[in-house]
């Protein structure tokens, strides 16, 4: 039976490894479903170790489907085993999966009412009444609320409390009272255990008591003295509950209680961390947003690079070096290397016509490799032959591009074979004077025409070639060949300084304004100036912010830890009582914080939700702002608790701390 993807399995087994790598799971995974019987790998001939073929793959990826679908382990073991068919135990599941959503929408719906709910009482019997008909044909949900129901009822009548007549300062006096309660209703006693915190049985129940001494607001002299009484043998019921589930129960009780009891400060911790979540989730934006300002800078940014002379005044005409050409051109830090070199010429039958009149005019002759070698040339500039384009042109032997001008002044058309008798430039003395040099005659063929733009930086060439086809001229006259001028892009802005590292080893030098002027190709002027302002400013921004960060959860810690402190000061009382009845330190806590973290937790929520409404951060931010403003509140209130419960519970109970 195939379930799965195809993948490689040769005759050559699969190591572990391998295993993990095609199905996605752990080695651990794997293991334990070979513990499970789920797997039986063959092992290598005098060795252990295991050799999966790729049934076992494939076993593997059905196994990782159906545990991904929620399902038994043993009803996993049946389909490999052939016993139930796959789509038998999908059935299953599906009723299964299908009757949870109908117990969590029940719960969903009876949340959403409760939430509704006005004042600080609630019709507990008719919302028990409501959710055991709703979960009638939901057996989790209806035994888990049978369950919550028969502890709110024992949570409900396991304390009583009342005033002695009199002091209670011994032993003694304090089981004279605990008689004369049990007299008055009538009810037969019987002490356990003598001492601060007695235990009795009554009835048939057994209670702890603790004595706590009240300010009498009449007479000061003489307090009042109240003994609060708790059983510790919940009466039987028909289906026992397990005791953790019944402490876990009680915790929930107790927590909703009291912070129902104390609403006005639950719902001041909630605002509180709402507001600061929100502060928060916009200051982390701003970090965020900063810090991705900076990563699509360089996008937004292009730096470009010309050749100049030293002095800079000349970015044209200039004898740039072929080591220079070659460092550039190999760098994967430069791209769209614009170059072109310059020639002069005369054309042939322009020079008898024009010998009387004091020679023929020189014409200008630029090679060039991309458009961006004439400042603001675009495809729609030039006219083409038919069957003619750039890619075309650069790559032909003869062909040339006129302009418009020199059409018009010489008279040729499209098309023709041109015939010119070239010279190029050459450095003087020291680069600061040129001279000429004859090369041999060439013959061009028009191939289009270019448009003139007025103003041109470097001006307008009368015809332009193909640099492949310059180069190759220098070459059959035998001279070294120099590129007039350069431009180029940096290909990563981000990567700056290694550019200017690589244009500095070129012999790249900065432009020294004032110096001697000169033909040589020697200085780089990059365009960069306004990218690392934006980037400094960005970068001074980022810091700036993130400096701060720390103190922001010190902060939100200092919060966590000084709003329980204030809120729980006056509660004291109500704690000591919990442990002199016999609750445990840790349960207590818990219970104390998990009742201060909880609206904490509902604000915190609902404070990044605000934020990611308002687009200070999206979903990933949200859930990253409020889980660490929840983990670093939740340690100061951590030790707000711990400081919170080491005091004398005798001493609070008699008024003495």
């Amino acid at each position: 039976m195939d379930y799965g993807a195809e993948y490689y399995a040769g005759g050559v087994g699969l190591n572990t490894k391998q295993v993990e790598e095609l199905t996605g799971m752990s080695r651990q995974n794997i293991r334990y479903y070979e513990r499970q019987g789920l797997l039986e790998p063959a092992r290598e001939d005098g060795n252990a170790y295991r050799d999966y073929s790729g049934e076992d793959v494939r076993r593997l990826k059905l196994i990782k489907m159906l545990r991904m679908l929620d399902m038994p382990l043993k009803e996993i073991e049946n389909v490999i085993n052939g016993t139930v068919s796959i789509q038998e135990a999908a059935a299953r599941q599906r009723e299964e999966l299908e009757q949870r959503q109908r117990q969590l929408q029940a719960a969903i719906s009876v949340c959403g009412s409760l939430q509704k709910e006005k004042g600080g009482k609630v019709d507990v019997d008719g919302y028990l009444d409501k959710m055991e008909k709703m979960s009638g044909a939901g057996g989790g949900f209806a035994r888990f609320m049978d369950d919550y129901k028969q502890v709110v009822l024992e949570e409900q009548e396991k304390m009583f409390s009342f005033y002695a007549d009199g002091p209670v300062n011994t032993s003694a006096m304090f089981e004279r009272e605990l008689r004369r309660y049990a007299s008055e209703q009538g009810m037969k006693f019987r002490m356990i255990k003598k001492g601060r915190y007695p235990q009795f049985l009554m009835g048939t129940d057994t209670y702890t008591a603790v004595r706590v001494v009240e300010k009498n607001v009449k007479n000061a002299r003489s307090p009042s003295v109240k003994i609060i009484c708790e059983r510790k043998n919940p009466g039987e019921s028909p289906g026992k509950i397990p005791e953790r589930r019944r402490r876990a129960m009680r915790g929930i009780h107790i927590v909703a209680v009291n912070i129902r009891r104390h609403r006005r400060k639950s719902i001041l911790n909630l605002v509180l961390s709402l507001l600061s979540v929100t502060v928060l989730a916009f200051y982390l934006g701003n970090i965020g947003s900063t810090r991705r300002m900076i990563a699509e800078l360089p996008e937004e940014f292009t730096i470009t690079g010309e050749i100049w002379n030293m002095c800079g005044e000349l970015n044209h005409g200039l004898f740039i070096s072929h080591q220079v050409l070659e460092d550039l051109y190999g760098s994967p830090l430069i791209s769209e290397i614009a170059e072109s070199a310059e020639l002069m010429g005369q054309m042939e039958d322009s020079v008898s016509a024009e010998e009387e009149e004091g020679g023929p005019d020189d014409v200008t002759l630029v090679g060039v490799n991309r458009m961006e070698c004439i400042e603001g040339m675009t495809k729609e500039d030039i006219v083409w032959e038919r069957g003619m384009d750039w890619e075309k042109f650069q790559e032909s032997s003869d062909a040339c591009l006129v302009s418009e001008s020199f059409v018009r002044e010489s008279g040729i058309t499209v098309g023709e074979d041109l015939r010119f008798n070239l010279e190029r430039y050459s450095q003087g003395l020291a680069g600061v004077t040129l001279t000429r040099e004859e090369l041999t005659p060439e013959v061009f063929h028009v191939a289009g025409t270019y448009k003139e733009i007025q103003g041109r930086d470097g001006g307008n060439p009368d015809v332009l070639l193909p640099l492949d086809l310059v180069k190759s001229i220098y070459e059959r006259n035998n001279i070294v060949y120099f590129a007039s001028a350069l431009s180029f892009k940096v290909a990563d802005p981000m990567h700056l300084d290694e550019v200017k590292r690589e244009l500095e080893d070129a012999g790249m030098k900065e432009i020294i304004y004032g110096s001697p002027n000169s033909y040589v190709g020697i200085s780089v002027k990059l365009t960069d100036s306004v990218f690392i302002r934006s980037m400094e400013s960005a970068d001074r921004s980022r810091v700036l912010l993130e400096s701060f960060l720390p103190f922001i959860f010190l902060i939100v810690a200092a919060a966590g830890y000084i709003i329980p402190s204030l809120l729980f000061q006056d509660r004291r009382e109500e704690y000591a009582v919990m442990r002199a009845l016999g609750t445990g330190r840790y349960f207590g806590g818990s219970l104390f914080f998990a009742e201060h973290i909880l609206p904490a937790f509902v604000g915190a929520l609902a404070g990044a939700v605000l934020a990611a409404a308002a687009g200070a951060v999206d979903f990933g931010g949200m859930l990253l702002v409020w889980g660490t403003y929840m983990a670093v509140y939740m340690l100061g209130a951590a030790a707000a608790m711990w400081k919170f419960g080491r005091f004398s519970i005798a001493a609070v109970l008699a008024h003495r701390d």
